[in-house]
């Protein structure tokens, strides 16, 4: 339970401080839009998650940074098994420590160029056993989001065998739980997907979004962290505090 409840608090922590984005916006305008954001999802017998990820990416202003040559994306996490390019507009694609795939293209694309792009994510650590309901394990994923554009339209397709319950409510098509959005700047989706703890090789160790787990060092890096963050407000109310107190010993010797 200690071990669960420090991975809570880092993952706020990490949510507030790492949305994902590729360039930053204007103030006369976005520099660039993404048309179509699709993901589909199939659950490996070892319980990873083969992801393959389609978009169209329009430029909208290539003048004030320069026409578009790289984007990174947001993944869920920095266990990933593998990533690939699987078209032949990206010239190099790279993980990063953050918890990104930076993907460089085959040229620059300037103002009113499309550049659809595709590439194959092999990613583990997605999943929490019995957290919900004693023998099921619901997978939990939030696509990267984008903090100066919008995104037209996401396409979340997640393969439904063996599935048990999911959320939101969605349509079956094909045998995928299939959902569509559209998101403005800095909005996510999260979806969940529940299955019976039998249904792929699970491993209670690996807790979703959290590696393996909080060490002591770790754990004691977070607690300094918070407690800084903290600082300037339990600075402020004890100030107060003081303040009243001062007031309240004024007035009695008033």
């Amino acid at each position: 339970m200690m071990k669960k409840t420090g991975l809570f608090f880092l993952l706020i922590l990490l949510i507030c401080l790492a949305p994902f984005s590729e360039r930053p916006a204007q103030a006369s305008g976005d520099l660039d839009e993404i048309l179509l954001y699709r993901i589909k999802v199939d659950v490996n017998e070892d319980a990873t998650l083969t992801m393959n990820y389609h978009i169209d990416w329009k430029v909208l202003d290539s003048d004030s940074e320069g026409p578009l040559s790289w984007v990174t994306i947001g993944i869920p996490n920095s266990h990933y098994i593998s990533y690939r390019a699987l078209s032949s507009t990206i010239s190099e694609i790279y993980g990063k420590s953050s918890g990104e795939l930076r993907i460089d293209f085959d040229r620059e694309y300037y103002k009113g160029e499309v550049v659809s792009f595709d590439f194959e994510l092999v990613q583990d650590y997605m999943y929490d056993m019995n957290i919900l309901n004693e023998g099921e394990t619901v997978y939990s994923f939030t696509p990267g989001w984008f903090d100066s554009l919008n995104v037209d339209r996401l396409e979340l397709l997640w393969n439904s065998d063996k599935a048990l319950q999911w959320s939101p409510s969605c349509r079956i098509v094909d045998g995928y739980c299939t959902w569509e959005t559209s998101l403005g700047h800095g909005e996510s989706f999260d979806v969940q997907v529940t299955y019976p703890n039998g249904a792929f090789l699970f491993d209670e160790s690996k807790f979703h979004s959290s590696g393996d787990g909080l060490d002591g060092w770790s754990a004691l890096i977070l607690i300094i962290v918070l407690f800084i963050a903290a600082l300037p407000f339990l600075v402020v109310i004890a100030a107060i505090a003081i303040g009243v107190s001062a007031y309240r010993k004024h007035a009695r010797l008033g």
